[in-house]
């Protein structure tokens, strides 16, 4: 197994850093996933991939993420992983992250790998539990984006999570035309990276560093 794919693996199997990782890149006053799941009564299941791969005669590994395409509702045009509401076809959310990722961008479930997941994610406006899973893709992905929720489908390496450059905050105007002001925010093609999307890439930071705060600033050797 690559070094990378196998020092991933054992990143997921150890305890998260969970809230603290999520907490550097939420927006102010957004409530901690942990303590949000303890008081919610009640909250729709739901699952993303975190998919890694290589480009077609390259050595770096990527991440895919999508933009949605607009519409009238909270997450209209953010930037956001394959992923969606686990349905009753699905036997579990590992299914519900696989045909999510088949329906919207058509990778192949018969090519996922599982690494492990991430720690949940809790979305207020919504009232999605957002279940992240880590997934090797073994072949060289051949997208075709589902074009009524997906926008653009794009990559980015992994790597460009360990430059602080990138991290960015700003002002964003969300529904109902309320102004949120110095949101964290990843800066990654041109796009703004933010909510529940940042909150797992950091994580998945942490993860590319052993979970150790104190490593972020330096590139993994095996990456």
């Amino acid at each position: 197994m690559d070094s990378f794919i196998d020092y991933i693996k054992r990143s997921l199997s150890i305890p998260l850093p969970g809230d603290k990782a999520h907490i550097e890149v939420s927006p102010s006053r957004r409530p901690i996933a942990s303590e949000q799941l303890k008081r919610s009564g009640r909250f729709t299941q739901s699952a993303v991939a975190v998919i890694l791969f290589k480009k077609q005669k390259q050595t770096d590994w990527h991440i895919i993420l999508t933009e949605r395409q607009f519409y009238n509702g909270f997450h209209s045009k953010q930037i956001s992983f394959p992923g969606g509401k686990q349905e009753e076809i699905d036997i579990n959310l590992i299914q519900t992250a696989l045909r999510e990722s088949n329906e919207e961008i058509g990778l192949i479930p018969n090519y996922f790998e599982l690494l492990g997941s991430l720690s949940p994610v809790y979305i207020p406006v919504s009232g999605f539990r957002v279940q992240p899973l880590v997934f090797h893709y073994l072949e060289n992905p051949k997208f075709i984006r589902e074009e009524r929720e997906v926008a653009e489908i794009f990559t980015f390496p992994v790597d460009l999570l360990l430059d602080e450059k990138i991290l960015k905050t700003t002002e964003i105007e969300i529904q109902g035309g309320l102004k949120l002001k110095d949101v964290p925010y990843f800066h990654i093609n041109d796009k703004i990276v933010w909510g529940a999307t940042a909150l797992i890439l950091n994580e998945f930071k942490y993860c590319m560093n052993g979970l150790n705060p104190n490593n972020i600033k330096k590139k993994h050797p095996i990456i």
